[in-house]
């Protein structure tokens, strides 16, 4: 069984903007639902008093204020989850739904109150109620107001309620038809700044992701730059280290144990621009970075490095697992037509060198990353000196040769003599 298979396709660009803006949008959702919960809560009290009368005689409606307390604490503490844990147990989609059948059994039940207790009231405390459920309405608006179907389904049980009853009540004029149209009137502006708060919340959120892509993102390939591996490593070298503990006290890591950080460096690139402009130049780096990711998992991290190198971060079950990533993205590139801004078609190669991370198994303070990657590097050349097209990848090296600056200095300036000597472990292709 292939230990690294190929991903799928990857996401479309316009695609996963969208999908982020989205799960930004519903995490928004849960965090600013938290405020619109405990607003209803803390008004929980005065609408017991409004409807009070009817609440003494109607068993219905005391077992629909229970149903709201208990709907909104069971609410109320599943917006306590992290969002990365629930992204862990939910999609987005999912975690949408659930949001929005909470708002919908919290609004139908108090619909529902407001429909029981109407007939029981008199007018002083219909709009005592009125102006509760009209500020709780309000309140939703505040918080959820960029998502104008959660508006819908918050405002029409309890709103609409009202606007029946008030159209409806057979009581002597007391204000009643200028209570519902005012309702209506109401609903309507409130539903139209719903629809202008999601138009500037999705442009806000599309702003923010942009202005971060400038900082972590190539401009041109749209891969993660140097800035992004300083720090996205320290994260994975701190996971290698947990699993290596697990490893020493008998318990086997959940994930894979070792980490490949590979160098790639597109073979004779300086041709293309010299002999047929930057422009083509620029388009065989940006089908070069589309082909390393189709060969990398979605777990993986392509960066790019400059120019027309490349660094891929990849997880792998075992050390020796680093070889068949390697080669993948060396067939990748060689199998690849490269097609010219003119319609002209290149082939191109890649070569590549790799380092397997932990360095030295069973040593407690392992190498740094960058030393990881200095050793990549230095194997990327040793593939360049024996012919291009190949990959060469440092699998171990001896502790000694980490133990000082000069000593790694030496190691990485002749990895032949090094291997000759014993000092490090190389891998290198058919």
């Amino acid at each position: 069984m292939d230990p690294h298979a190929a991903a799928p396709d990857p996401i479309p660009p316009d695609a996963a903007r969208e999908a982020e803006i989205r799960a930004q949008m519903v995490k928004d959702l849960y965090d600013r639902g938290k405020v619109a919960i405990v607003v209803l809560l803390v008004l929980l009290g005065v609408i017991r008093w409004a409807v009070a009368p009817a609440y003494r005689v109607d068993g219905r409606l005391r077992g629909l204020f229970l149903v709201l307390i208990a709907v909104s604490l069971v609410r109320l503490a599943f917006m306590f989850i992290p969002h990365r844990r629930r992204m862990d147990l939910a999609s987005i989609r999912t975690q949408f739904a659930a949001f929005a059948a909470g708002v919908a059994l919290t609004s139908c039940t108090l619909g529902a109150m407001v429909f029981l207790a109407w007939p029981q009231m008199e007018a002083a405390r219909i709009a005592i109620l009125a102006v509760i459920t009209s500020g709780l309405v309000s309140g939703a608006i505040m918080s959820l107001g960029f998502s104008p179907l959660v508006y819908m389904i918050y405002m029409l049980p309890p709103v609409g309620a009202l606007f029946i009853r008030a159209v409806t009540d057979p009581r002597p004029a007391w204000g009643a038809d200028i209570l519902a149209t005012s309702f209506a009137i109401y609903a309507v502006a409130v539903f139209v700044i719903s629809l202008d708060q999601r138009r500037t919340r999705r442009e806000a959120i599309a702003l923010s992701l942009t202005l971060s892509d400038l900082v972590v993102r190539d401009t041109l390939t749209r891969l993660h730059n140097r800035r992004f591996l300083q720090e996205f490593m320290p994260l994975e070298t701190a996971r290698l280290a947990r699993d290596a503990t697990d490893l020493e006290r008998g318990r086997q890591p959940e994930r894979n144990t070792a980490l490949g950080v590979y160098m790639l460096d597109l073979d004779f690139f300086k041709q293309v621009n010299d002999t047929h402009g930057h422009a083509a130049g620029d388009a065989v780096l940006k089908q070069t970075a589309q082909t390393l990711a189709s060969a990398l998992r979605r777990s993986d991290n392509l960066v790019r490095w400059g120019g027309e190198e490349f660094v891929a971060v990849a997880w792998v079950k075992r050390p020796e697992h680093a070889r068949v990533v390697a080669e993948k993205l060396r067939r990748a590139v060689e199998t690849t037509a490269f097609r010219l801004p003119d319609g002209r078609v290149l082939q191109k190669t890649v070569s590549l060198g790799f380092c397997v991370m932990p360095l030295v198994p069973g040593l407690q303070g392992q190498p740094a990353w960058e030393q990881a990657l200095a050793l990549a590097d230095a194997a990327l050349y040793r593939a360049k000196a024996e012919g291009r097209n190949r990959w060469v990848g440092v699998l171990q090296a001896c502790p000694e040769s980490l133990a000082s600056p000069e000593a790694f200095s030496a190691l990485i300036q002749d990895l032949p003599e090094a291997e000759s000597g014993g000092r490090v472990l190389l891998d290198r292709a058919p």
